[in-house]
């Protein structure tokens, strides 16, 4: 197997998601995320990250977005609402980029899953 080409696996089995946390309780605004994923690739510095990452519906505000991430929509649908800008509903197929500060409500018609690949200058 290739060290430098990596497979991300889009229907990882169940039981390899791990609780992740990432939903900060005073952010949430209704829903229960129950997110949960699996990282399949982190950078030699441990500052890029690659895998799959799943919920169910919920809706939060997010006062800093923490890194980069891209975002490629397997199932379920998502509503990205920036400050300032209108609604984007982003389904599956869909690809799209949240930056690292970006003041937002996320918005997840669940089951949600996504491929994410984020980048966080500091790990």
């Amino acid at each position: 197997m290739s060290r430098n080409v990596i497979t991300i696996d889009q229907a990882p089995p169940a039981d390899a998601f791990v609780p992740t946390n990432t939903v900060a309780p005073g952010c949430l605004i209704s829903g229960t995320p129950n997110e949960r994923g699996v990282r399949q690739f982190t950078s030699d510095d441990g500052k890029a990250s690659a895998g799959v990452w799943t919920c169910d519906t919920y809706h939060e505000h997010i006062p800093d977005f923490p890194t980069d991430e891209l975002f490629f929509v397997l199932e379920g649908t998502v509503t990205v609402t920036e400050v300032g800008s209108e609604p984007q509903t982003y389904g599956p197929g869909d690809a799209f980029v949240i930056r690292r500060g970006t003041v937002c409500d996320f918005d997840a018609t669940g089951p949600f899953r996504k491929i994410f690949m984020g980048y966080e200058p500091q790990p």
